[in-house]
């Protein structure tokens, strides 16, 4: 099941307070989202269900 679209900013979900990664989802192959990983300055290449476990929309919430 794909849960993020292409071009859409996702975070890492944390437990504690701390900083989280960003990511922009550039494409979806096969089973697998590409991903511009904001914090490593790199692509990367991860499977759906992995990213649909960890991470969460980033949503503006207008402030």
């Amino acid at each position: 099941m794909t849960k993020f679209k292409v071009g859409e900013l996702i975070k890492r979900k944390t437990i504690i307070n701390r900083p989280k990664g960003y990511c922009v989802v550039v494409d979806k192959q096969g089973d697998n989202y590409i991903l511009y990983n904001n914090s490593l300055k790199c692509m990367q290449q991860v499977a759906i269900p992995v990213i649909n476990g960890l991470y969460t929309s980033v949503v503006d919430d207008g402030g």
